[in-house]
């Protein structure tokens, strides 16, 4: 969407940043700032934009390895992206069990421990780590990763059909997410009952129609070009989305007579009415003043460097948000106690991604040169020199993007 531009679309970057500072507040859930956020005003929150953009950077970071001849090569590294995040998910998961187990011990408070769904951690441990090994049992705040991991998973199948036809892609997505709502079929919880808070079968959908996008930004194409009608449209679903939040509508199953997915407003499920209501607040804004903005942001603003560090900034501020609750709830909370401990952990993430960002370039800028000083044996010296062809030939923006973040 938007006017078709060369480099890198640091505007992605920008609104990823502002997805990953409005999950960290909203999963601080009470403090003042959490009512100003996109939840408040509308049926999605930042979680379809999040999915949304992981998509689109998806096809960016590897569809096009994948239809160059490197289709194993894509298919590997995005096997590694999801072992990444396997990774960072279980060390999150092992830090918060510490931080929930250290406050029931210092606060005398063992109820403390069944806190966010870790019960069964502490009860039973021996099922529950195979549980969270598994990616079946997960702790409240912490269930997106697991989903990202599914994704990650799904890639391949979804690029190999890709590469013949985006639009098939895209409608065998659909089908998918309409068998998942219409049977109720999740993947299943363990050792505790149910399905997974999100489901990986219904928000694959969310994270397709990002990697459509995506898709068609790397071909230089519009997906959904500019017409007046379509622009109205949206605004009128985001004035209505809009009004029934502030008057608290949500329809049961039954009230209509077509499936519940189409009008209702299950977050598990992904229903149609929060992907719309995603999908307008990106058309609305991409052709809109505000869009422009956006763009006009550039790559050094503290969202689009957020972004950028998408994934050790979303892992910390997963865990600070878990922190800032154990913290408030002994101290009686207050206003005056949550601004601090929700912009502190703002400015944290700021300052965490700030940093690698810097240390980043460092290590790019430094040249290899032996500990006398002089250039390696065998290596050339660094001059000014053009990109080769293989990388002028490949857009810019195509490169350094992640499912979350760089």
């Amino acid at each position: 969407m938007g006017a078709i531009r060369r480099g890198r679309l640091d505007e992605i970057d920008t609104v990823r940043g502002l997805a990953l500072a409005t999950i960290f507040i909203d999963h601080v859930p009470g403090n003042p700032l959490d009512q100003l956020t996109i939840r408040n005003f509308g049926l999605s929150d930042a979680t379809e934009m999040f999915v949304f953009l992981a998509g689109l950077a998806a096809a960016l970071a590897y569809f096009r390895k994948f239809t160059t001849g490197q289709p194993w090569t894509a298919a590997a590294r995005a096997a590694k992206r999801g072992f990444d995040l396997y990774v960072v998910h279980l060390f999150c998961i092992v830090v918060v069990t510490a931080m929930v187990a250290l406050t029931a011990s210092v606060t005398l408070n063992p109820d403390k421990l069944d806190w966010i769904n870790l019960g069964a951690v502490f009860k039973d441990p021996a099922q529950a780590l195979i549980g969270l090994v598994a990616l079946t049992h997960q702790p409240g705040y912490f269930n997106i990763l697991p989903m990202y991991i599914c994704f990650m998973l799904m890639l391949p199948v979804m690029m190999l059909i890709a590469r013949a036809s985006v639009g098939a892609m895209l409608a065998a997505s659909a089908t998918v997410w309409a068998i998942a709502n219409i049977t109720g079929l999740n993947a299943p919880q363990w050792p505790n009952d149910g399905g997974w808070f999100f489901n990986p079968l219904a928000w694959q959908f969310v994270f397709a129609i990002g990697f459509t996008v995506g898709a068609g930004i790397m071909g230089r194409a519009q997906i959904v070009p500019y017409r007046a009608w379509i622009w109205w449209l949206a605004v009128a679903w985001l004035v209505v989305s809009l009004a029934m939040k502030l008057a608290a509508f949500y329809p049961e199953p039954g009230m209509l007579p077509i499936p519940f997915f189409l009008y209702g407003q299950d977050k598990t499920f992904a229903t149609l009415p929060r992907i719309l209501h995603m999908l307008a607040m990106v058309y609305v804004v991409a052709y809109s003043p505000l869009g422009a903005r956006l763009r006009s942001f550039g790559a050094g603003n503290p969202f689009a460097i957020m972004g950028r560090q998408g994934l050790p900034v979303f892992a910390t501020g997963s865990v600070l948000a878990v922190g800032a609750q154990l913290i408030r709830e002994p101290l009686g909370g207050g206003w005056m106690l949550d601004m601090v401990l929700v912009l502190s952990g703002l400015v944290a993430l700021v300052v965490l991604a700030g940093s690698l960002e810097w240390l980043k370039r460092r290590a790019a800028a430094k040249p290899a040169v032996t500990p006398a000083g002089a250039p390696k044996a065998g290596l050339p010296r660094p001059v000014a020199s053009p990109q080769p062809a293989t990388m002028r030939s490949q857009p810019a923006v195509t490169r350094g993007l992640g499912p979350i973040g760089a």
